[in-house]
């Protein structure tokens, strides 16, 4: 081969070596694109959001600019702000010594709060004792519900109160599109302690459940403490069985005292509240208090970019920009098939202003 020819096919070699390595390069970062875009997905959030004035009353005309919403420290832009038909499943307290507390008070509240449930709420009840029974299905059949109350809710001995929570995230709440109120009427007491703490409130953030709490504590506590630690005679301390009722009393009083900072926990980390009456006259007339409260919880919307195995848990924060707002939220969220399920099938609430207002009911109004 003559020098000639050498140097052209070294010429075409040369070319030909660059444009593969250029090409190359130029494929690499498509390919790094199309994993990217593989990994994340769109996620549209409900977010359950109280909001009230300052002095109680629910706000007219909220916008969505009223308010800043940040998850993880980013700011997320906020698609609707509404209010939503209420779902509240009501979970009683069936179970104890009948000698120290009377769970029929929870049941008569949970009559008198079916009563101001509008056309357009549901409800669900579940009561625990010795084991979780579902009392009645979700409905808006006020009827349906008082029956239930009135037929199904039998006391028990003990009080199988976590087991009952995450079977109510697992099994009754995914069941309701929208908000989802879980209004607790117990002592925090769990007799069985094979669930703990946080594997509970786990599930209920997991099922965006917003908890109340209403609780007998403070009653109980008053009028267990003279029983409970009031000196003993010497007679009565020769008593074995006189000494056995005493320590189960003093037993109770600490679990009832535990309790009490779990029960206000639980409420707090899901964007709820807590009632604690000193007396049973004062817990018979919650109702309305109760009502009120649930009635300030609206739905705030808003899409956020997500792994598809995004199981971390997302810190919320939520902040009012129009002044005389007080605002409360759960301290966060996870993605979870749940949430994504509830986002694809949310229906939007159409124009009912301003009924059943305050201490008449739970409020609908139209989507901002």
């Amino acid at each position: 081969m003559s020098l000639k020819l050498k140097a052209e096919a070294a010429a075409v070699l040369w070319v030909i070596i660059a444009a593969a390595a250029q090409g190359g390069q130029s494929k690499a970062p498509q390919r790094h694109d199309d994993k990217e875009l593989i990994r994340l997905r769109v996620e549209e959030v409900l977010l359950p959001v109280s909001v009230r004035s300052d002095i109680g009353n629910l706000p007219p005309n909220l916008q969505r600019s009223d308010f800043i919403l940040t998850e993880d420290g980013k700011r997320q832009v906020i698609n609707s702000v509404q209010h939503a038909p209420a779902n509240i499943l009501f979970i009683l307290d069936a179970g104890g010594d009948s000698t120290l507390k009377n769970v029929n008070l929870n049941r008569d509240l949970a009559v008198k709060m079916v009563d101001f449930l509008g056309e357009r709420d549901q409800a669900a009840v579940i009561s625990y004792a010795d084991k979780t029974n579902l009392l009645s299905q979700w409905t808006s059949d006020k009827e349906s519900l008082r029956s239930a109350l009135a037929w199904k809710f039998k006391p028990g001995l003990k009080s199988d109160l976590y087991r009952t929570l995450v079977y109510a995230a697992e099994q009754v709440l995914p069941k309701v599109i929208g908000p989802r109120s879980v209004v607790i009427m117990t002592d925090g007491v769990d007799s069985f302690d094979e669930l703990d703490f946080e594997k509970v409130l786990d599930n209920l953030h997991r099922a965006r459940a917003t908890v109340y709490v209403v609780s007998q504590n403070e009653m109980l506590l008053r009028e267990l403490k003279p029983r409970a630690f009031n000196a003993l005679s010497w007679y009565e301390m020769l008593d074995p069985q006189n000494r056995k009722r005493i320590e189960k009393l003093r037993a109770y009083y600490r679990q009832l005292e535990a309790a009490e900072i779990t029960l206000k926990g639980l409420a707090e980390e899901t964007g709820g509240a807590i009632w604690n009456p000193g007396t049973r006259e004062e817990f018979g007339k919650l109702t309305p208090a109760i009502v009120k409260e649930i009635g300030t919880e609206y739905i705030f919307a808003y899409s956020t970019e997500r792994a598809p195995d995004d199981r971390k848990f997302h810190a919320i924060n939520v902040y009012a920009t129009k002044p005389g707002l007080q605002v409360r939220a759960r301290r966060g969220i996870y993605a979870n098939v749940i949430a994504r399920r509830e986002a694809r099938r949310r229906e939007p609430v159409y124009g009912e202003v301003a009924r059943r207002v305050g201490d008449k009911g739970f409020v609908l109004r139209s989507s901002l």
